[in-house]
């Protein structure tokens, strides 16, 4: 059985060529049918809708700078000014001739008439019928101890009395007084001063009042002495809310100025 077997069994030359042929052209043939498939693909183009993106192209250019204008032209002024600047000879001045007096008096007097006949002294600078103790420049017939530049027979002028005076006494001012307030001690309360330092002070105001009443010219004339403008500006406003009657002199309105002191004083 076995030397049937190797006889049979034994492989046929010819038999495995053609195994070998087969086998070679089978996967010659399966190899070109995939890149036949592969190229099918690649050819197979499908067509495709056209972009709907729309694009802007915009270039930016500098222009040039245009050239600066011209200098303008000297001005024209300058030539009659170096015509002006040049220095002017003066004339040259003649002497006047000096004639001598043909006739020449004998005796000069020094001595001078009055009207009246009277000799009077001559003054230095005066003129003829002066009298002594006269001013240089005043008028012939004036009186002594005149203003300079008067007339005669003028009056003497009365002063106003509308016009400030002296300062009076705030005793005598207040007895004029309608309305006068004292400084709010709330509002000192809420200064610096009244809130921390609580060391008392004195202030000075100086007020007029003018011919209708009113506080006028109000002006500070002693500061707090512990440095709170604050306190100096609530007397001064305090002071301006006075009223008085007119100062009557004369039987007209005048007006008057004084000075009062407020003596600050905190709890």
């Amino acid at each position: 059985m076995f030397e049937h077997y190797l006889t049979y069994q034994k492989s046929d030359p010819k038999r495995q060529r053609r195994i070998a042929i087969a086998s070679v052209v089978s996967g010659t043939l399966t190899f070109s049918g995939i890149i036949f498939v592969w190229a099918a693909n690649k050819m197979n183009i499908t067509k495709v809708d056209p972009p709907t993106v729309q694009f802007l192209m915009v270039q930016m250019s500098a222009e040039e700078a245009a050239p600066p204008p011209p200098p303008p032209p000297p001005p024209a002024a300058a030539e009659t000014q170096e015509e002006e600047e040049k220095e002017e000879i003066p004339e040259e001045d003649v002497p006047e001739e000096i004639v001598q007096p043909k006739e020449t008096p004998d005796k000069v007097p020094d001595v001078k008439k009055s009207a009246g006949g009277a000799k009077t002294n001559a003054v230095p600078g005066g003129v003829p019928g002066g009298v002594p103790g006269g001013v240089p420049g005043g008028v012939l017939g004036g009186v002594l101890g005149g203003q300079l530049g008067g007339q005669l027979g003028g009056v003497a002028t009365k002063r106003d009395a509308t016009q400030a005076t002296a300062p009076k006494p705030i005793a005598v001012v207040m007895g004029n007084a309608i309305y006068k307030p004292d400084p709010e001690a709330n509002k000192l309360a809420a200064t610096k001063a009244g809130m921390f330092d609580k060391r008392p002070g004195t202030v000075s105001v100086f007020f007029c009042v003018d011919v209708d009443g009113k506080t006028a010219d109000v002006k500070l004339k002693k500061k707090f002495p512990h440095n709170d403008p604050k306190v100096d500006e609530i007397c001064r406003d305090t002071v301006k809310k006075w009223r008085f009657k007119p100062f009557m002199v004369g039987g007209k309105a005048t007006k008057v100025c004084s000075e009062v002191d407020f003596n600050i004083k905190f709890n």
